[in-house]
């Protein structure tokens, strides 16, 4: 990739696909397959990840996470508010070896030999032998790991990916505005002096006197027009016929039908010719 660009462009294309790769990328702590346990009647959150895990504080641990009834993840903010009939799912390997011992249907677990007592609740199962709907079982399975993902770095490609985004959306309008006022710019200039051209009598005279109204985002611009010095045309009053006609050869002259031309009105003593800008391909990148 070449990286040969403007600024701004050059930070967004190079940046990107590093910033991708690390988000990306999964952890190997997190490529295990979760195991599930059931929430007793009356458990807080920081009592269940004591009795799974030994230490209360490792609900706020990425693999420790909470499912509701229809096996869909619980957001943290929403521990205090567990139900009964939830489950509390486990994928860090060491947590799963050293806590949990698989329950076949032939043996049930001594008090001994497990950290869980034989209450009413079920034992430990995995989540293959929950009995729910194996479509679910499947969704849960694939979002596990990107919700058990760190969001640190999430939040970090969130943070250089956005103002780049940002830069360049408007780094792209302002290109477009300065190509604009360019090109009106530019027909403007070129219509005055057709405009002039025939009322010349001495080259040091100005026979028009004349300014130019822009409105970019628009796309419209009006060019006004007023006598020069000792003069009375262009005006409306007496000469409306003639300044049309003038407008119009002016037009044919110009030859550039990317401007289009509204009704001619007065205001304060001059004559404004209103145009719309119609944008073309052949206008981008205009200099």
């Amino acid at each position: 990739m070449s990286c040969n660009l403007r600024p701004i462009k050059t930070i967004s294309l190079c940046a990107l696909p590093l910033v991708l790769i690390i988000v990306a990328a999964p952890s190997a702590a997190f490529s295990q397959s979760p195991v599930c346990h059931p929430i007793r009647a009356g458990e807080t959150a920081t009592q269940l990840a004591r009795r799974l895990t030994g230490d209360s504080r490792n609900k706020y641990q990425p693999w420790f996470q909470i499912v509701d009834a229809s096996a869909r993840f619980v957001p943290k903010s929403q521990y205090d508010r567990i139900r009964r009939g939830w489950r509390a799912c486990i994928t860090r390997k060491e947590t799963i070896d050293s806590r949990v011992q698989p329950v076949t249907h032939d043996e049930q677990p001594r008090a001994a030999d497990s950290p869980l007592q034989p209450v009413a609740d079920s034992p430990v199962q995995h989540v293959a032998d929950v009995p729910v709907a194996s479509s679910l079982t499947m969704v849960a399975d694939l979002l596990s790991p990107v919700t058990s993902a760190d969001l640190t770095w999430v939040w970090l490609g969130a943070a250089v990916i956005v103002p780049l985004f940002g830069w360049r959306v408007l780094d792209n309008y302002a290109a477009r505005r300065k190509t604009r006022l360019i090109v009106m710019q530019h027909f403007a200039n070129r219509f005055v002096s057709e405009f002039e051209r025939p009322l010349i009598q001495q080259p040091t005279e100005r026979p028009v006197r004349s300014r130019l109204r822009l409105s970019p985002a628009r796309a419209r611009f009006e060019i006004l027009l007023a006598p020069g010095q000792g003069r009375r045309y262009p005006n409306l009053s007496d000469h409306k016929k003639n300044m049309e006609y003038d407008v119009v050869r002016i037009q044919r002259a110009l030859a550039d039908d990317s401007f289009v031309r509204d009704p001619l009105y007065t205001q304060a003593g001059w004559v404004v010719v209103p145009f719309r800008f119609k944008v073309r391909r052949k206008h981008i990148g205009a200099t």
